[in-house]
């Protein structure tokens, strides 16, 4: 982490770097197979099954910015869910699956000692994230700013009036209260919205947007509300930060679906998500999709199940580092990646390759370079010694 601050190929907002976080969840059928439990999720694919047994995984990328083309560089992932069975009676209450994505982009901000800002879904639209991101970190607070799309139902509140004089009661806490969807079709003055160029997706376009700095009752405090229009569709986004910058927030939260590029090239280009860890000293589970509750697993040596855990989350954050450094190859060598693919695409979207495409130079160049080694000297010398019958040890038959 340090390193690539270091060698400044990050994408920085106000001297502060670009988190984007985000969950990703992965199907396992194995009945010994720790941190197993059942997961739902919505698709419109009908041969996909809205309950299923599998891993939840808690992802944080840095947004890095590669001529005309950005990357979310994968820093860390880990699952988050189905742990109960490693928590110990005086242990405290877990973090929930939201707050736990906050910590990650703590602890990775601190490592590379800059504030960052933390882009995420509407499913972190919470109090308890902003909550967790407001915290003092370093001596300061707000080292993680907070940018996420707030859901559609969103209220949000003005300023309340100043108690009158010898007026009883206790002064209000909150003003009039906003639905803010319904901003879009009024009419009032106060809520005129502004046109502005912006990059939405790749695309220049202009759209409209209103800025309001309101009370939102979960965290008791303001959040700058930015409501755009845009050849999407409207849209509602939170950020923590009061003075961040609308255009800048909508292009911010467009970088987002980056992250989601990253977890189909792992899975689907890598195979990241292919592994196969499991415990023998974990009782077995069904393999249908239950209640968790009723999917309370139980190990005879809970050290070595753990061990089990531990190799299947550094088996794909391993998976993320060489994605990564496919990411960082694309970017420093666009060139030469290209050069040495040697493979034809249909449409050429950017000038910057895809990590597919950086995959498939680095073969070219392992085969070429096997190749080569067939005319070094250093391997005819072994191969010589290898068929001559005075080296013995090399002359014995391996089952």
């Amino acid at each position: 982490w340090q390193w690539l601050v270091k060698k400044n190929v990050a994408h920085r907002i106000d001297d502060r770097l670009v988190l984007i976080g985000d969950h990703t969840q992965t199907p396992k059928d194995g009945r010994k197979m720790p941190a197993v439990t059942t997961l739902h999720q919505d698709s419109e694919t009908g041969s996909k099954p809205s309950f299923f047994r599998g891993h939840h995984w808690g992802c944080i990328g840095l947004l890095v910015q590669a001529g005309d083309k950005y990357f979310a560089t994968p820093l860390w992932a880990s699952i988050q869910e189905g742990l109960a069975l490693f928590t110990q009676p005086g242990d405290s209450k877990p973090l929930s699956k939201t707050v736990q994505v906050v910590e990650m982009a703590r602890q990775v901000a601190r490592a590379m000692g800059t504030p960052a800002y933390l882009v995420l879904d509407a499913y972190f639209a919470v109090g308890p994230v902003f909550g967790a991101a407001a915290q003092t970190l370093n001596g300061m607070k707000h080292f993680i700013h907070i940018l996420t799309r707030a859901k559609k139902n969103v209220v949000a509140y003005r300023d309340p009036p100043k108690k009158k004089k010898h007026q009883r009661g206790r002064p209000k806490e909150y003003g009039q209260k906003l639905k803010l969807m319904t901003l879009f079709d009024s009419k009032a003055n106060c809520y005129t919205f502004q046109k502005a160029p912006a990059n939405i997706y790749g695309q220049s376009e202009t759209i409209r947007y209103l800025v309001l700095d309101l009370l939102w009752r979960p965290v008791k405090s303001k959040l700058r509300f930015i409501l755009a229009e845009t050849s999407r569709g409207r849209i509602i986004l939170m950020a923590s930060d009061l003075t961040l910058s609308p255009v800048t927030a909508i292009q911010l939260y467009c970088r987002r679906v980056t992250i989601e590029t990253l977890f189909h090239t792992l899975k689907n280009t890598l195979g990241g998500m292919a592994y196969h860890f499991w415990s023998q000293y974990l009782s077995p589970a069904s393999r249908r999709p239950k209640k968790n509750k009723d999917q309370k697993q139980r190990s005879s040596n809970l050290i070595q199940t753990q061990n089990t855990l531990a190799a299947m989350e550094k088996f794909v954050n391993v998976q993320l580092l060489v994605l990564g450094m496919l990411q960082l190859i694309a970017k420093q060598l666009p060139a030469q990646v290209k050069a040495k693919a040697n493979c034809w695409l249909r449409t050429v979207s950017t000038n910057t390759p895809s990590e597919f495409v950086t995959r498939t130079a680095l073969t070219n160049i392992l085969k070429n370079n096997l190749y080569g080694f067939a005319k070094n000297w250093i391997t005819q010398l072994i191969r010589q010694k290898q068929k001559s019958r005075k080296n013995k040890g090399f002359d014995k038959k391996i089952a």
